[in-house]
């Protein structure tokens, strides 16, 4: 046990004194969490979507301009648009027609006229064919406010009627536009109950999940190239000649390649609290637990790459790519439920998904229990790794 130990030290060392290693494992996840983070920071985040619209009056009409003040005095369409109320018609359209505007809405100049002789009317609303989800979320605002006015209009109308049924005096002269109250959002009384609904997670706080989650692979990769460069100048036969078995030997390079991946994500998640203020959740045990996981995973795929590679140039390419296939389909870089159907059972052999989905739920406010099912998931991933290395490695 102690021959393992100063195998595992001694690893550990070579690979803390490598500054490519250095480099790879703490600079550049620490780069990526901070350029995706800042870059995607508005998805999900807050609920102002900052849509560019316009609205153009051209009713002579009062209709028209109680449509205007129901749509721009809105606190929440304000929080969702950046609304420009113009007279230009043309001008407009030519903005939306170019991608300037989102969409737009424009009022005919008939609208409180042809409202008054109760004909049908019409709104235009414009959409950029580029923006359909944002220029959709504008057509279903307008027509929740058409919805809105024309109740108003049918319940003016049917109060003149009955009133003039009676024999009293209508509230509003003959040929005149009926007289509605200003319109809102918010017409029809509602209870509103506060949903239960998981912590959202910033975007930032998502790639510091996905990029540890990736990068603490890559430890594996540089474990491999020492016991290959170790391989070929002879040094494992060397110690083959000596009392330490090859347990103790292919135990103590995995043990300092654990070494490695705990000491990286402690730096990760200390790092990417103080500088981007990530929240990891309530339950550091359990985020220290998952992340521990994931580390005798990179151990086992560390003896996985040494038994495939001859040198360290195969290895350079059989390592990222396997990492990279790992991370593409466990969330690292988009949430998983955004992967093609076909793509998701591959999930379930990444030890990424499983560390990248407990992460996250971590920082949701799950517990230890929560997450040991996949750190379970993990772990038995490394021992398959771990134990289909140590059987085809070559230790001369």
């Amino acid at each position: 046990m102690h021959t393992l130990f100063v195998i595992a030290g001694k690893d550990a060392k070579v690979i803390m004194r490598d500054r490519a290693a250095l480099l790879v494992m703490l600079a550049m996840p620490l780069a990526l969490i901070f350029i995706l983070g800042s870059a995607l920071g508005s998805i999900g985040q807050g609920d102002s979507l900052d849509i560019d619209v316009a609205i153009v009056n051209m009713d002579t009409g009062d209709t028209g301009q109680r449509f205007v003040e129901g749509l721009t005095g809105s606190k929440e369409i304000e929080a969702l648009f950046n609304i420009d109320v113009s007279d230009d018609a043309e001008a407009v359209r030519t903005a939306v027609e170019k991608g300037d505007l989102t969409a737009a809405l424009i009022i005919p100049p008939d609208l409180s006229e042809k409202i008054a002789a109760g004909e049908p009317v019409g709104l235009e609303v414009l959409q950029d064919p580029g923006s359909k989800i944002a220029g959709g979320i504008w057509a279903s605002v307008v027509r929740a406010g058409v919805a809105n006015a024309s109740a108003q209009i049918i319940a003016v109308h049917t109060l003149q009627e009955e009133l003039a049924g009676a024999g009293a005096q209508p509230p509003a002269s003959p040929g005149a536009a009926p007289r509605m109250p200003s319109m809102t959002f918010d017409a029809v009384a509602v209870r509103e109950i506060e949903a239960q609904v998981d912590k959202r997670i910033s975007m930032i706080s998502y790639y510091s999940a996905g990029m540890t989650g990736m990068f603490l692979l890559f430890g594996s990769m540089f474990g491999a190239f020492g016991f290959v460069k170790e391989r070929r100048e002879q040094t494992l036969a060397r110690m083959l000649s000596t009392p330490a078995g090859k347990l103790s030997i292919v135990g103590g390079k995995a043990v300092g390649v654990l070494m490695i991946g705990v000491g990286q994500f402690a730096v990760l998640l200390i790092g990417t609290k103080m500088l981007f203020g990530v929240d990891w959740g309530q339950n550091l045990g359990a985020t220290v637990l998952v992340g521990a996981a994931e580390a005798v995973a990179a151990a086992g795929l560390a003896m996985t790459l040494a038994a495939l590679g001859k040198s360290e140039r195969s290895i350079g390419g059989i390592g990222p790519a396997a990492i990279m296939l790992f991370a593409a389909t466990g969330g690292s870089m988009i949430p998983t439920e955004q992967l093609p159907k076909f793509l998701l059972p591959v999930q379930v052999i990444s030890p990424v998904y499983w560390t990248v989905s407990g992460f996250l739920d971590v920082m949701r406010g799950a517990s230890v229990a929560d997450v040991l099912p996949g750190v379970g998931a993990v772990l038995a991933i490394g021992a398959v790794l771990f134990a289909f290395g140590t059987w085809r490695l070559r230790f001369e």
